[in-house]
């Protein structure tokens, strides 16, 4: 018995090796781009209904607009996926050093933070160019180029910071407290399937909540490139703040939290399946496809 005591107490204070930080950067590549595709036709009416309680617009219920720009978002989130779970692995490795020991909670949340941060830089400029697409209509080329003529380069940098934040929270959810939350029901005594179900739930409603504010300042700050009513990234949250209060700033949570718990969910699934059918390391070449099947599929 005191074998197994000594195995398992460490689990309890510190994080075990997470899959972004025990698998290689193409694993973790491969893993983040064939999630996405998966969740983004599963929860596209929640980004559709989410964009839509922020500007104050009307819902609707009808599939065709539920599921409008579905293409558009899985070129989007596969990409940000992959490199969320790509430089995410790789602060993880950073941070444990090499002896790649386990992380303490903190040190796993900063290197999922550093990781959404860093893959932002893709993000924000790539939602500029969809956020204006769907206000103004027009090709992503067109509008790409109208963006650069009116505003040059530094236009695309547009709502960066809001972006960062958001995305920041993001993959702490995702990467950092869906496993530790299962992992601690897990320990609790609960099975797998409820572990990951609370888990997903608990980090999906905390994330989808925390981060909300910045989504919401995001959003408009990338819809009013022009600046008429929103300018800075401070200024912005002030006008949403004269708009309504604090609940200005919070309107589309409930959609945003229904989609990261599913998202959450996917992703924990998925990498749990992985966890016991393909071990780390040994199977590369079956990412490594994976990353060239959905790379040909947004081609």
């Amino acid at each position: 018995q005191t074998p197994v005591r000594k195995s398992v107490t460490p689990q309890r204070s510190a994080l075990n090796l997470e899959m972004s930080q025990s698998r290689s950067d193409l694993e973790n590549l491969g893993i983040g781009m064939f999630c996405a595709p998966i969740f983004t036709v599963a929860l596209q009416p929640t980004i559709y209904l989410k964009h839509a309680r922020m500007q104050g617009l009307p819902l609707s219920m009808s599939p065709k607009v539920l599921w409008r720009g579905t293409m558009a978002s899985i070129s989007n989130e596969t990409g940000q996926a992959g490199l969320q779970f790509l430089t995410t692995g790789i602060f993880k490795r950073f941070a444990s050093g090499k002896v790649g020991r386990p992380l303490s909670a903190l040190e796993d949340a900063s290197a999922a933070a550093a990781g959404g941060a860093t893959s932002a830089l893709y993000v924000s400029p790539v939602e500029l160019v969809m956020i204006q697409q769907q206000r103004f209509g027009g090709s992503l080329a067109s509008t790409m180029s109208r963006i650069q003529r009116n505003f040059g380069w530094y236009g695309f940098a547009r709502g960066y910071l809001a972006t960062g934040l958001r995305d920041s929270v993001y993959v702490i959810g995702m990467l950092s407290a869906t496993p530790f939350v299962e992992k601690e029901m897990k320990q609790m005594g609960f099975g797998a399937a409820a572990g990951s179900v609370v888990g997903s739930l608990v980090a999906g409603v905390g994330a989808g909540t925390l981060s909300c504010p910045f989504d919401c300042i995001k959003a408009c700050m990338k819809g009013d490139i022009e600046r008429k009513s929103f300018g800075s990234f401070a200024d912005t949250g002030r006008n949403l703040y004269r708009e309504g209060g604090v609940a200005r700033l919070f309107h589309g949570v409930e959609w945003r939290c229904a989609n990261l718990f599913g998202c959450f969910f996917i992703v924990n699934a998925f990498t749990s399946f992985l966890d016991h059918h393909v071990p780390a390391g040994a199977d590369l070449d079956v990412l490594g496809k994976l990353v060239g099947i959905m790379g040909g599929l947004n081609a």
